[in-house]
């Protein structure tokens, strides 16, 4: 009985180092094998942000009725009726050099919005047409 207690003791005396220089070595091939994915993984993300168009700079505006801003409106934009810009854009975008960028359903309102902000001295004014066109670019 004796010998079997001193067989299984240098046993597990034996097999104790093993064991634990087994379990970095597991864990050093995990890393190897995770590197790669981990790679994969950034530049897949990279491209996928590629592939999104930029967003403009500045404020966005939807010159939409507020019953079509309800249906759907890009994420941070303003609703003001294009016959309401020349009343509300001080409000909203008091430097007449910052970017303002303007959209409505076909690109017709956020022209005459354009127009009538040049006339009030606003210099960066962008018509981006309409909405769904630009749904259908990627712009959120």
């Amino acid at each position: 009985m004796k010998k079997l207690l001193n067989l299984a003791l240098i046993a597990a005396a034996i097999a104790a180092p093993l064991a634990s220089q087994a379990a970095p070595a597991k864990k050093a091939a995990h890393a190897k094998k995770a590197a790669p994915m981990k790679k994969a993984t950034a530049a897949a993300t990279a491209a996928t942000a590629a592939q999104q168009p930029a967003r403009a700079q500045g404020v966005w505006i939807d010159v939409r009725s507020p019953e079509e801003f309800n249906e759907g409106h890009l994420q941070g934009a303003v609703n003001v009726p294009h016959e309401q810009i020349a009343s509300q854009i001080a409000r909203i975008s008091p430097d007449k050099n910052a970017p303002v960028n303007l959209y409505c359903r076909s690109g017709r309102r956020a022209e005459v919005a354009l127009q009538e902000l040049k006339k009030l001295g606003y210099t960066n004014v962008t018509n981006h047409g309409g909405y769904q066109d630009l749904l259908n670019k990627g712009v959120k």
